[in-house]
């Protein structure tokens, strides 16, 4: 039993990380040049693994593919921020 919450716990923070770094990665290209940053070429290298699943599947079933806004990334979002909601429940 301890395990599971050790378990859930580092899976919650490793979320947490996530989450902040998407935050972060959608907010910076507001208040400086992203282009050739480090900083959003490491945001990118940190969130991508979480968000191109749900851009694959986007894509696979043709949702949402006419939209000017990046909806997998919305998407991811809600997924961690659900899986994060369940993590208690073990």
């Amino acid at each position: 039993m301890g395990f599971l919450i050790f378990f859930a716990r580092f899976v919650s923070a490793t979320l947490d990380v996530v989450s902040l770094a998407m935050l972060i990665r959608m907010l910076l290209p507001l208040f400086t040049d992203a282009d050739g940053s480090r900083l959003y070429t490491f945001l990118g290298c940190i969130t991508e693994p979480f968000i191109a699943p749900v851009r694959f599947l986007l894509v696979k079933f043709n949702l949402l593919q006419n939209s000017p806004i990046d909806w997998s990334f919305t998407v991811t979002y809600l997924v961690i921020a659900v899986v994060q909601m369940l993590l208690p429940a073990v």
